[in-house]
C-alpha cells in the first residue's frame, strides 16, 4: 500500500500542474489532502481497483475543471492538450494493467 500511495500522491502532484497557478496556490493543499484520503479509503475498501477509481475521477476533474480554466489562455492550449493526452494514455495503461492483474487472482 505504501508504494501505491506514494506513487499516486506523487503523480497527483504532477497532475496539479494542469490547473492554473493561481488556482493551485489557493486549493492545492486541500486537493492533495482530499486525494490522499480518497486513495487511502479506496485502498482499504477495494485495493488497486479502488485506487483506479479515484484516478478516473481525478482525471475527469482535470478535463472538466482544469482544462477549461487553462484554456482561457491560448498560450497553454498545446501544452495542456499534450499533457492531458499523455495522462489519459497513462491512466489507460494503468487500467489495463489492473484489469489484467485482477484476472490473475
Amino acid at each position: 500500500m505504501i508504494s501505491a500511495f506514494r506513487v499516486s500522491s506523487g503523480l497527483y502532484k504532477v497532475v496539479m500542474f494542469a490547473y492554473p497557478r493561481e488556482f493551485r496556490l489557493r486549493f492545492q493543499n486541500e486537493m492533495l489532502s482530499t486525494f490522499s484520503d480518497l486513495i487511502h479509503d479506496e485502498w482499504e475498501r477495494k485495493g488497486l481497483s479502488g485506487i483506479a477509481h479515484v484516478w478516473r475521477s481525478a482525471l475527469a476533474e482535470v478535463f472538466s475543471a482544469a482544462m477549461p480554466l487553462r484554456l482561457r489562455s491560448p498560450a497553454v492550449l498545446a501544452i495542456s492538450v499534450g499533457l492531458l493526452s499523455s495522462l489519459a494514455l497513462f491512466i489507460g495503461l494503468i487500467a489495463q494493467v489492473l484489469h489484467g492483474w485482477s484476472y490473475g487472482k
